[in-house]
């Protein structure tokens, strides 16, 4: 039996393996076999926090399909979270991702709520792509700005710009965005899951990015629909640098399973 944590950051959920202590080879039929909702655990994603040599851990995110992903923003305020239930004392973490190393800082918590502020990666010349905005954020993303978010098909529009040919080899997660003062709604279509999450870290990310492009804001309230987040960042010329992620991740229960073992 493995045991494993089950979380989530504004309703995009993971299963959270502890790789220190309980390290397993896992298969991403194993993978995709646990995050189904009907037959499974359930899950967005799973991640595996494993012991880094420069710094406190690595964190290697799956998607719920079992593939390999480089980043996930709410999986990483997640893996914070999931680090200090683990034992540390630590406010200020740096840990290893797909696409670089990341800071965070642990603002509030207790035994099993944080408020999680973690580091992006910096962002240079997003593309325009017709009506659409393309861009890296720790895995590629297109945003596309509409004036009521909640119009949109998502189970008809997402697919077909998730794999608009203009965006190979890589595919890309898709965001739909609405823009008021100070604050935007998105929604977001994830490859690898194909299909809407509540919420997606580095889609949130992307949106605020491109908002920021276009009015030179560089602090946004974001509402998904799974809750509230936070995105700040420094704008110099096209790049986009200290860029952080801010907001909750909750534990939502532990168990053993032989889905992983």
């Amino acid at each position: 039996m493995t045991p494993f944590y089950k979380f989530h950051g504004t309703g995009n959920d993971f299963i959270m393996i502890d790789g220190f202590t309980s390290p397993v080879s896992l298969t991403q039929a194993m993978i995709s076999g646990a995050c189904d909702r009907h037959f499974g655990i359930g899950a967005d994603g799973l991640i595996m926090l494993v012991p880094s040599k420069l710094y406190d851990f690595e964190m290697i995110y799956y998607n719920s399909d079992g593939s390999l992903a480089s980043m996930c923003g709410n999986g990483a305020r997640c893996a914070v979270a999931f680090f200090r239930l683990l034992g540390s004392l630590k406010s200020d973490v740096s840990f290893e991702a797909g696409d670089g190393v990341h800071h965070a800082h642990v603002e509030s918590g207790n035994n099993y709520s944080w408020y999680v502020d973690v580091s992006m990666m910096e962002v240079c010349s997003p593309v325009k792509h017709d009506d659409v905005y393309y861009i890296n954020t720790g895995t590629h993303h297109v945003v596309k700005f509409v004036d009521n978010v909640n119009r949109i098909k998502i189970g008809i529009e997402g697919p077909l710009l998730r794999n608009d040919p203009r965006f190979e080899p890589h595919g890309v997660n898709v965001n739909w965005v609405s823009m008021a003062p100070g604050k935007i709604t998105v929604r977001t279509y994830e490859k690898g899951v194909e299909a809407e999450t509540l919420s997606c870290g580095t889609g949130v990310t992307a949106s605020a990015i491109i908002a920021g492009l276009l009015t030179q804001i560089n602090e946004w309230k974001v509402e998904t629909k799974g809750g509230m987040l936070e995105v700040t960042y420094s704008i110099k010329k096209d790049c986009f640098t200290d860029i952080r992620l801010k907001g909750p991740a909750i534990m939502a229960f532990s168990g053993q399973t032989e889905l992983l073992y």
